[in-house]
């Protein structure tokens, strides 16, 4: 496997595997680095592991398999791939089992030991992390506790689901004890199509002045690509419309961040963008060309790092940044660290 991998990496500039089969940056020159998007062992409601535990190495299986991993993609995915792997009678059940394996690997392999290879892999001197609460498990205290373990390394989000009744007590709780913004992954299954719990919510965290990141964007969001109803409800669940419409009846100075850029819906991010001058994206997923795209249509001062560690390697998302900045320091600054230090507070 990582003679195949080191293949397709070879002709690949900023990228490579090394001798233990890692994503590494290959950059000759020192980066700062602040990665606004990964997550913990114990960041996931249901089964949970303590990151302080030794981690089993990452599979990574959000990624395809390297015959149907195209970089130039979104996602890195081959769409043909994609499209296979969601159509005919078993498609859901693929869906289900694929997010399964997901799960487990990130619980496995989602530890401080391998974030710690993850962050010094790739010149990455905090991240953030990101809790996932559910309508029954607020996971909120297990980022605090990283951040209060290795501050030098970690800055916590809260997350409080919006069916959780103490839900304003909760955001302002946290604020208090160190939480730096807010974060969900919520489908329109989930809530049903009644979006009037995640208006309030927000509105909490716009009175709390923290920042929201929810993860957007839906797979094959073309109309043309044929699939089973079911399939096409699961993998729309989260498309970036849901959360645009939202900043509508949100105070206009709304942080709001689309968390992936909205994954292969970064141009409909970009226009929701352009509206609304408090949003921000964050670049995970994204390739060379999209992030060319969006700092052509809304600058370089409200895109962030983003990595999605431990689903996906940070070294692949770092080095589409790289080369989507060359020739531009100004923007490489202000992606890879500048502004999440000013959204954070960590510089003026």
């Amino acid at each position: 496997m990582v003679h195949y991998v080191q293949a397709l990496v070879a002709n690949e500039k900023y990228l490579k595997v090394d001798e233990q089969g890692e994503w590494v940056i290959d950059y000759p020159q020192p980066l700062k680095v602040f990665d606004f998007h990964t997550h913990l062992s114990d960041s996931f409601g249901g089964k949970q592991k303590s990151p302080n535990q030794k981690g089993a190495k990452l599979k990574y299986c959000t990624l395809p398999p390297i015959t149907a991993m195209d970089l130039s993609k979104c996602y890195w995915t081959d769409t043909d791939y994609l499209i296979q792997r969601n159509s005919g009678l078993f498609s859901v059940m693929r869906f289900a089992v694929n997010g399964i394996n997901i799960f487990n690997d990130m619980v496995a392999g989602g530890t401080f030991d391998n974030s710690k290879i993850a962050q010094d892999n790739n010149m990455i001197y905090k991240s953030v992390v990101l809790p996932i609460s559910t309508a029954k498990c607020d996971l909120s205290t297990n980022a605090l506790q990283a951040a209060r373990q290795h501050p030098d390394r970690y800055v916590p989000f809260c997350s409080v689901h919006p069916f959780d009744p103490d839900y304003k007590k909760k955001i302002h709780l946290y604020k208090s004890l160190g939480a730096k913004g807010f974060k969900l992954k919520l489908t329109d299954m989930e809530i049903k199509d009644n979006w009037d719990k995640v208006i309030d919510v927000l509105k909490v965290c716009h009175e709390a002045q923290l920042p929201a990141l929810f993860h957007t964007g839906a797979i094959l969001c073309s109309p043309n690509i044929k699939l089973s109803s079911a399939m096409k409800k699961l993998l729309h669940s989260t498309r970036t419309e849901l959360f645009g419409e939202l900043l509508y009846k949100l105070p206009r100075d709304m942080v709001f961040i689309f968390g992936h850029c909205g994954t292969q819906e970064y141009k409909l991010v970009a226009d929701y963008m352009k509206q609304f001058p408090a949003t921000y994206g964050d670049v995970s997923t994204q390739s060379t060309d999209s992030i060319r795209y969006l700092i052509k249509e809304v600058g370089s001062e409200r895109l962030l790092f983003g990595s999605d560690w431990p689903a996906l390697p940070p070294a692949i998302t770092l080095s589409r940044v790289l080369q989507a900045t060359e020739g531009n320091p100004e923007a490489r600054d202000n992606i890879l660290h500048k502004n999440a230090e000013r959204l954070l507070g960590f510089i003026d």
